[in-house]
């Protein structure tokens, strides 16, 4: 390789260890479902989503379904413990089977680096389902939350991911809260599963500004290639509840729509529309809460 080359990769490496998007947007692959391997088109909210990561020690994203935040995360933490000595990254997931599929996202990128950059980086000194670690003093774990992983531990940063659906959610808080009070930072990921759980009250006690968290929220939409013609089709698919738990739109609508309610929560609404103050009456039963018919009381 000529002196020149040489410089140039140097410069390269230099600017891949700074700035983070340069990185991900001109040497990550991934893993497409339909394309099969292609460079990480990383979107405008990721890059924003990124940026809140770095700024706020405690980051809960509350999103929609298959918009590529677990990726994103799986990617960010490559970046942290590759280019940064002395990493101790946790992932807490809902089973050993989404631990192990969080990783593989990890280690996929990390294989289909440039081969100069395996080269010019910290040598791999561990990787097997759940864990990678790197001769920097850098390493990254990944299991379920059931097994208390964080406990003990010093991290540097903890990931759970899917915080809503884990089986022990205050539980998993009571073991990485301390971790986070000595300097780490936590990323909590999540689509919404109804509203009075754990995830649910750490989000609205952050939104009102009761506790330490940030809050970023990701809508159906934020992946940028996704229109109202492809939200309609999910609509007349699937259940309301589902749509809105797995689809939604604002957060309000991502948390009292979710977690697949008793009663029909259209149909409810559609009555509250009919529903005058001051008027009493009763809504005449109707073939699935639809359309109701207003009885005046006598």
């Amino acid at each position: 390789m000529s002196r020149r080359s040489e410089l140039r990769q140097e410069a390269e490496w230099r600017k891949c260890a700074n700035d983070e998007s340069h990185f991900l947007r001109l040497h990550w692959n991934i893993a497409h479902p339909a394309h099969g391997r292609i460079l990480f088109d990383l979107r405008d909210a990721q890059s924003e989503a990124l940026i809140n990561w770095d700024e706020n020690r405690y980051s809960l994203t509350l999103k929609a379904r298959q918009i590529g935040w677990t990726t994103l995360v799986a990617a960010h933490q490559f970046w942290l413990a590759f280019f940064h000595p002395d990493q101790n990254i946790i992932d807490l997931s809902r089973t050993e089977r989404e631990a192990v599929l969080l990783l593989k996202k990890t280690k996929y990128g990390f294989q289909h680096l440039p081969r100069w950059m395996v080269e010019r980086g910290p040598k791999s000194l561990v990787e097997h389902q759940q864990k990678m670690a790197f001769d920097n003093g850098s390493q990254i774990t990944s299991m379920p939350s059931a097994s208390d992983p964080a406990r003990g531990e010093s991290a540097t940063l903890i990931v759970v991911d899917e915080w809503a659906f884990l089986p022990n959610p205050e539980e998993a808080w009571a073991s990485i809260e301390p971790v986070a009070d000595v300097g780490g930072r936590i990323i909590g990921l999540s689509t919404a599963n109804g509203s009075g759980n754990f995830f649910h009250h750490l989000w609205t006690g952050a939104s009102a500004g009761n506790n330490r968290f940030a809050t970023m929220f990701y809508p159906w939409s934020a992946t940028g290639d996704r229109d109202e013609s492809w939200y309609q089709s999910k609509k007349e698919s699937m259940l309301s509840w589902q749509l809105h738990q797995e689809y939604p739109s604002t957060p309000e609508e991502a948390f009292i729509k979710s977690g697949n309610p008793v009663f029909d929560l259209e149909a409810l609404e559609e009555m509250g529309r009919r529903c005058t103050a001051g008027r009493e009456g009763w809504l005449s039963n109707t073939v699935g809460g639809r359309n109701p018919e207003w009885r005046a009381a006598a």
